[in-house]
């Protein structure tokens, strides 16, 4: 089960690591379009890497037997399936007496990960097949699934068209519908996955995730389903955990927000407004009514499917030259993704800076030779190991803090370039201030503590006239309360986070 407790690490696997050459399949690593060679034993050698990082659970692309090649391109990805109930043997190193494809694989592989303290969050896909290529033709004499159990191209909607040309399958038909419930099922029970992330979530017809909800959140209720509901409006994204028992979904509105706001330099408003009237308009992060629970949503800069890598973004931003401003806004972006309210992910290769424009670019292999033995971005790397150093400090503080994983958000200041926000949990308190002005702010500015209607006498108690905020981050000024206010000011593009530990 996925916690607040827990920060995701997102994975392509045959971009990953390779771990053993001697299983491969065909493979290319020159042709972004063909598998690379990555698989369950690279995964398994950089168990100490994710470790040394600090995350908690590896979301892994999904492990279908995939078509070989479509056109130019082949199902490295996982998403173009051939055979919804077998692994793809670019995977798995063959062992003696198991049967091919055996799910076995899988759950060797989750047992080494929860052995080492990893949770594993298996991807899946009940929208759609692979191509319907003269390999898939033949493979499936089997006929896993005949043509009319797909949709066809007449009338199509959001439901029911071919995503990107892939044949899409019409879930309202009892036997297509229970064929995945249960397939589901199966993997849950013979791999022992701790969530599952389903996989174009709003493409599928809502009688399914009825059946889903009915059957596998009933029976299994110890694996969280993780929705991509891949839409940038609260409303849309939330009728998921609303109606169909979600227990999170990507929070796509923030990233569309924070990087609006972090790389582009809209106000930053748009994140967030101190909230003390109800006729105040709303920032995205007060736009919550629409969610079971925002707080269990899945924040994220990047992932696969969005246009280009975070770092990419910023390059395109400030000018592919400055990558001191770059490596300042990334870190920042990753500051506030650290600690505002939810479950962080992040995709791999995004810790040292890994650049990337669109698919296939931003599925490039990890670059392990820039890192060292001691598993960090080697010294001639000063870019990412700025990049790297930073993250896993904001992974340690976040584990340091239940404010920041449990606490309430209460937004104490914003205006075009500041944003000031409190976090409160059982007495342990944390302030977070960004400054995304590209100068340092002219003057302090003064938040205001005991003056704040919204906040509660106790969380007031504890901020009383004397009291010193420490600042997590080296070199930076410790923070005191002076008549019920606490005054701050810091460099350009810069995120202050001080601390306030329960007694």
């Amino acid at each position: 089960m996925l916690t607040q407790d827990d920060v995701i690490y997102f994975v392509i696997t045959d971009r990953f690591c390779n771990g053993d050459p001697h299983n491969e399949q065909p493979a290319d690593p020159h042709n972004p379009h063909a598998f690379h060679g990555g698989d369950f034993a690279g995964l398994r050698a950089k168990i100490p890497y994710f470790k040394k990082l600090g995350v908690t659970a590896i979301w892994l692309t999904p492990v279908y037997l995939n078509i070989g090649d479509f056109f130019d391109s082949a199902g490295y990805h996982g998403y173009w399936a051939i055979d919804f109930e077998r692994i793809d043997p670019h995977l798995y190193t063959a062992l003696p007496g198991w049967a091919a494809g055996s799910k076995a694989y899988l759950k060797d592989l989750v047992g080494d990960f929860h052995a080492a303290g990893l949770k594993v969050i298996l991807d899946m896909v009940v929208n759609h097949t692979g191509y319907h290529s003269p390999e898939y033709e033949q493979y499936s004499a089997k006929k896993l699934h005949y043509p009319e159990h797909f949709n066809s191209h007449e009338n199509p909607n959001e439901v029911t068209e071919w995503l990107s040309g892939l044949p899409d399958l019409d879930h309202r038909q009892p036997e297509v519908a229970d064929y995945f419930v249960q397939n589901i099922l199966d993997w849950i029970e013979q791999t022992g996955i701790d969530a599952i992330r389903m996989d174009t979530v709003k493409h599928v017809d809502d009688t399914f995730w009825y059946l889903f909800k009915s059957q596998i959140k009933t029976s299994q209720p110890q694996v969280t389903l993780l929705g991509e509901v891949l839409n940038y409006d609260p409303e849309y994204v939330g009728r998921y955990q609303q109606q169909h028992d979600f227990d999170t979904l990507f929070d796509f509105p923030l990233c569309g927000h924070l990087k609006g706001c972090l790389v582009w330099d809209r106000p930053m408003t748009e994140l967030a407004r101190p909230r003390l009237h109800d006729a105040e308009p709303q920032g995205i992060l007060d736009r919550n009514r629409p969610y079971s629970n925002a707080n269990r949503l899945v924040t994220l800069l990047d992932n696969h499917d969005l246009d280009r890598r975070i770092t990419s973004e910023i390059l395109d931003r400030v000018g592919h030259w400055d990558r001191d401003l770059a490596a300042k806004i990334l870190k920042l972006c990753l500051s506030f993704l650290f600690t505002t309210r939810g479950i962080p992910q992040l995709y791999y290769g995004t810790e040292i800076g890994l650049e990337g424009w669109a698919d296939p670019d931003n599925r490039r292999d990890m670059p392990w030779e820039m890192i060292g033995t001691d598993h960090r971005p080697k010294a001639g790397q000063p870019f990412a190991r700025q990049i790297y150093d930073h993250l896993q400090q904001l992974i340690e503080l976040r584990k340091a803090n239940p404010a920041l994983r449990y606490g309430t958000s209460y937004t104490l200041y914003v205006d075009h370039f500041l944003y000031a926000c409190l976090r409160e949990y059982r007495g342990n308190l944390v302030l977070v201030v960004i400054n995304n002005g590209r100068d340092e702010m002219p003057s302090p500015v003064a938040l205001p503590i005991a003056a704040n209607a919204k906040l509660p006498p106790r969380v007031k108690q504890l901020l009383q006239d004397g009291t010193l905020l420490k600042s997590l981050f080296a070199g930076e000024e410790d923070l005191l309360m002076t008549a019920g206010e606490v005054e701050v000011r810091l460099p350009g593009k810069t995120a202050g986070i001080y601390c306030l530990t329960a007694k």
